[in-house]
């Protein structure tokens, strides 16, 4: 595994994001969000039957951390425009206050965001929606 290395990337609109490859090896890696929304990391892992073809450790990895990197800060940016909607979801959802059911926070997530998250990224979700 190598040391934590930072990445940046602009988009087309001129954004720019900010965030650390947190793990890499040649099967997975893990991406974190720093700037401008925190609290979120994805990660990818390849199969042992496709490594011959591909591994995080070439620019492959280099170019799937910036996807990731890209589709965090989309997650980011639509729980900062939906807030007060993921609020009332958070009402709706977990009304009795047990964050961990997982059949609520299934319902929570189909019906709250417009797309899939992967397992590791919706405790993320939930650490930065759950009211302190």
């Amino acid at each position: 595994m190598k040391k934590l290395q930072a990445i940046a990337i602009r988009l087309d609109s001129g954004i720019k994001i900010q965030g650390e490859i947190t793990h890499r090896s040649e099967s997975d890696i893990t991406v974190k969000i720093i700037s401008p929304y925190e609290g979120l990391s994805g990660s990818l892992h390849i199969p042992y039957f496709s490594r011959p073809l591909n591994s995080f450790e070439t620019d492959y990895g280099d170019i799937t951390a910036e996807q990731l990197l890209t589709k965090l800060y989309d997650l980011g940016r639509y729980m900062d425009k939906n807030s007060n909607f993921l609020q009332l979801q958070i009402a709706l959802h977990f009304y009795d206050g047990d964050w961990s059911s997982e059949d609520h926070q299934k319902r929570f997530f189909d019906s709250s965001f417009p797309f899939l998250l992967p397992l590791g990224t919706t405790m993320d979700v939930l650490n930065i929606l759950r009211p302190q």
